[in-house]
């Protein structure tokens, strides 16, 4: 046997004998005697060291001829192991403390943090012992006499794979393990057991094993499985096993376990979803829901497919994925629909039908790059969908979804292009007998545009700095075509248009809006009732001029049309008598405007001597413009024609491209004089500390009071428009004022000849002659918002370093795409308070009130506790809106969600409330435990 002390780097090549290993480095420590006491293989005893304490004083000496002799003999002898080694690669092996050598044994004992490598397998521990003869290694930590505890214990990895044991051994030909006390970490998963057992194929035979996913050495909660089976890295398979929550074992069990381990560059791995179940009081009874299988596709894709099945009958699909390409874009699409069976007994006796629900959602994101840009935010539903099927409060109480999807792409430098497709939704009211959503409009349409960008034709050189060299010129086309089920109303009495239309007339549609379901079957009503429009400008920017100094002078020119696809021409038949006829043919309306602009900016102080009050300055921005429009009503131009309507001889122009009763100038000049007036106010303080870098400091009293309005100096009546009133201010840090207000300044009169135009006539009168005021106020909206929360300094969590993170890439991108759905333990509190007060009223109808305040706000009552209270109350209906408290709890590996809706705002809608506590990897989210009561428990369905 020989003793070597110190580090010591040695390697046996592949099919090479014991004999052959060759010495690397040695060297021993200061003030270390070679007699010093060395653990037994496999024992942590003290070893024998009879044979080198005769010649202590010269032990050097010695271990250097034995090792001589030994290389001696060695070398004239037959080598065991000359043969073809079952090694497939070089063993190499350190060790710090001191290295043991038994030859005749052919078994190297290595000590103090000591490492094997052996292809891709390496192994560290405080004791190994390589074994040539069996192509075996055994390795185990050792006690520290002081700590009482086990130290440098064995860590086996393989590849990617580590374990961390008490005690292992290992076969380098069978590529078979037994290993005492693992830890492995399985994705977000780790596993501990008593005894392993590895197999050539990499699986893992576990017994009396734990499964978790908390990272602590004495973990929140673990699955506890007598026997675990660890299938090449891919899955976990357990017996039967129970729960241990806190240390209390739970006393519910199931035959087996099945845990997937996702693959790192895999958005999870395929497997089943386990429904939810419950009840829906009254509705449409007990439930799975929800329940069906994942499949991982790859990294970019992935694909959901769930179900739905109620007691009543009522069942549902639901598909959605997930897609992404880095670089590129990301996306998500989510098709969803219900067959609904009443499970109330009166609607039974009554026969009401079931409803057939869809939802449809899809979300397309790019990332900007080239000349071309693709996006869609698509969210269409059933009229009844949300109502009925939907989970979230939001969606719930929402009444409308919009939908769009686009495509831009530019050419060059001056020329774009695009196209859109679009769909807007309103379900409808509720009917307070059935509960359900009646008369919901859709509109679908398509738009297009092209254009060109303005561009200097005087300076397409760069221009040297001449007045008309800042003159630019463009173009803009769009158009758009929209199909909608709302059939718009038709009001051909002779009191609106003063004379009689001889046309046949749909019945239904006269004077009122006609709902159709929209289906196929409506298509052709609705196509006939589609419209088309164009629309093309170009715009033109002059220059403009500095008028003595402090007036800016700016000219303008506009020239602007709009293309129809049919025309209109009227035949007067006698006796008040008109037919129209609809001529199939493209046609173009234009016209353009000339006109100038005025403005100017002037400044007042008020000096005030105040403790910190300097003074109070007024800014003043006047600004007036003039447009006029020539007269296009003229038979010359071809969009009007002058027309008999009455025996009396009366005539009127009426549009060939509008048609009838069109509320527009009917082609005539007009000559628009607009002014405005805008006002601000602020103030000047002194600087509250003397040392402060600025002596003063603005503060802003009111950011704008502006009034607008316009005078037509061609009409002839009704010349004045209204007139508008704006404000808006910034109170302090957190309160934000917004105030507008609208004035009528004519008089409004019955209405004589329709008793049902609650809101009069206006008449070319002012409100003044009348004594009726200055003006009518016609609206009014005044709104108060605040929010309150710690200053910045007050946001820093103290446990954590800055910019610190345990969640996952794909964490982190859900967060960005649903940042409602994240809880930000890191803010203390924070509050939003706002405030609402709405007035209208057309002509001489009864003014109509909003007035509601809101309130949003939570408090992270410790760093891992949060609530947060939504609520409101409206003082017309003298009721509170919807109210939602919900309460979160950071349990480390687990998470705790309660939200309770008292009050949801109506009769037609349920309170509700939801729990549940469920773990946070993504592998045991059927780990939960969630009771919840909907919103639709009280419907029908």
């Amino acid at each position: 046997m020989a003793l070597f002390l110190g580090q010591v780097s040695c390697q046996k090549p592949a099919g090479r004998s014991a004999g052959e290993v060759r010495q690397a480095t040695s060297r021993s420590p200061v003030g270390q005697t070679p007699t010093d006491s060395l653990p037994i293989p496999g024992q942590g005893g003290p070893a024998d060291t009879s044979q080198v304490r005769s010649g202590l004083a010269d032990s050097l000496s010695l271990a250097a001829i034995t090792l001589s002799d030994s290389l001696r003999a060695d070398s004239l002898r037959t080598d065991s192991l000359a043969r073809q080694s079952d090694l497939t690669a070089t063993v190499e092996y350190t060790a710090e403390d001191s290295t043991i050598m038994e030859v005749d044994d052919k078994q190297v004992h290595l000590y103090g943090n000591a490492e094997v490598k052996y292809g891709t397998i390496n192994l560290k521990a405080n004791y190994i012992r390589l074994n040539w003869v069996t192509n075996e290694l055994f390795a185990q930590g050792t006690l520290d006499t002081t700590t009482k505890k086990m130290v440098g214990e064995p860590v086996f990895q393989d590849g990617a794979e580590s374990y961390t044991t008490k005690e292992i051994r290992y076969n380098f030909k069978t590529k078979k393990a037994f290993i005492r006390g693992v830890i492995t970490q399985q994705g977000e998963g780790n596993i501990r057991g008593n005894t392993v057992k590895k197999d050539d194929q990499n699986n893992l035979y576990i017994q009396g094993s734990i499964y978790t996913t908390c990272n602590l050495t004495h973990p929140h909660f673990f699955i506890n499985a007598p026997r675990i089976k660890l299938v090449d890295n891919k899955q976990v398979v357990s017996g039967p096993f129970n729960i241990v929550i806190a240390d209390v074992p739970l006393p519910v069990g199931l035959p087996f376990g099945f845990f997937p381990l996702p693959k790192k560059k895999e958005i999870g791995t395929s497997g089943i979803i386990f429904p939810q179940y419950g009840e829906e009081p009254n509705g449409r009874g007990f439930f799975l829901r929800d329940g069906g299988y994942y499949f991982a596709i790859s990294e970019y894709f992935n694909a959901t497919v769930t179900g739905q099945i109620y007691s009543t009958g009522s069942w549902g699909l639901g598909a959605s994925s997930i897609y992404t390409k880095r670089y590129r874009y990301s996306g998500n699409v989510a098709l969803r629909f219900n067959k609904n069976r009443s499970g109330d007994e009166i609607d039974r006796l009554r026969n009401l039908p079931g409803r057939d629900d869809f939802s449809v959602q899809w979300s397309h994101t790019p990332v900007p790059r080239g000349n071309s840009t693709f996006s869609a935010n698509v969210n269409v539903n059933s009229n009844s969908y949300n109502q009925f099927n939907a989970l979230e409060t939001s969606r719930y109480i929402s009444n409308i979804a919009s939908s769009s999807v686009q495509y831009n792409r530019t050419f060059g430098q001056y020329a774009r292009a695009g196209a859109s497709l679009r769909v807007n939704q309103n379900f409808g009211d509720v009917n307070p007998e059935t509960g359900r959503r009646n008369n919901g409009k859709t509109d679908v349409g398509t738009d297009f545009n092209f254009g060109i960008n303005q561009i200097a034709p005087f300076a397409l050189n760069g221009g040297r700095g001449r007045w008309y060299e800042s003159f630019r010129l463009g173009l803009d086309f769009s158009g758009n075509y929209n199909v909608s089920n709302s059939i718009s109303a038709i009001d051909t009495t002779y009191s609106r248009l003063g004379f009689i239309i001889t046309n046949e007339i749909d019945t239904s549609r006269l004077g009122r809006e006609t709902v159709v379901p929209f289906t196929l079957g409506n298509l052709p009503a609705m196509l006939d009732d589609a419209q088309f429009t164009g629309r093309y400008s170009l715009p033109i920017s002059l220059p403009n001029f500095k008028l003595m100094r402090y007036l800016n002078f700016t000219p303008s020119l506009s020239l602007q049309g709009e293309v129809f696809t049919q025309r209109y021409n009227y035949t007067y038949l006698g006796d008040n008598r008109i037919r129209v006829d609809t001529i199939n043919q493209v046609s173009t309306e234009y016209s353009y405007s000339f006109g100038a602009g005025l403005n100017t900016r002037f400044y007042g102080t008020f000096f005030v001597k105040g403790k910190r009050l300097e003074a109070i300055r007024h800014t003043v921005i006047p600004s007036v413009s003039f447009s006029y429009t020539p007269d296009f009503s003229g038979d010359n131009f071809g969009f009007y024609q002058t027309i008999q309507i009455n025996e009396v001889g009366d005539t009127r122009s009426l549009s060939r491209l509008r048609g009838l009763g069109v509320t527009t100038n009917g082609g005539r000049s007009s000559g628009i004089v607009s002014y405005s007036l805008n006002n601000s106010f602020e103030m000047k303080l002194r600087s509250k500390n003397d040392t402060a870098a600025a002596q003063f400091e603005k503060v802003m009293l009111l950011d704008n009071l502006g009034f607008t309005g316009s005078y037509n100096m061609l009409a002839d009546s009704l010349n004045l428009s209204n007139i508008a009133v704006n404000a808006n201010a910034r109170i302090g840090r957190n309160l934000n004022m917004n105030f507008n207000m609208n004035f009528d300044p004519y008089t409004y009169v019955l209405d004589t000849r329709s008793p049902t135009n609650t809101a009069g006539i206006r008449i070319n009168e002012f409100a003044v002659t009348r004594g009726q005021g200055l003006a009518r106020l016609q609206n009014l909206n005044f709104a108060l918002g605040t929010s309150f929360s710690p200053k910045q300094g007050e946001k820093k969590r103290t446990d954590q370093p800055p910019g610190a993170t345990t969640a996952t890439e794909e964490q982190l991108e859900f967060i960005d795409r649903n940042p409602d759905l994240y809880v930000d333990f890191n803010i203390p509190w924070n509050i939003s308070l706002n405030y609402n007060f709405g007035l209208s009223r057309v002509g001489l109808q009864e003014a109509s009130l909003v007035q509601t305040v809101s309130m949003t706000g939570d408090l992270s009552l410790t760093p891992n506790w949060k609530i947060s209270l939504s609520s409101g109350f409206d003082f017309v209906a003298l009721a509170p809106s919807i109210t939602t408290v919900t309460l979160y709890r950071d349990l480390h590996c687990w998470d705790m969600n309660f939200s309770w809706t008292p009050y949801a705002g109506s009769s037609f809608r349920a309170s509700n409330y939801s729990f549940t506590i469920k773990a946070k990897s993504s592998i045991l989210q059927d780990l939960k435990l969630t009771r919840r009561r909907s919103f639709v428990d009280r419907a029908g369905f």
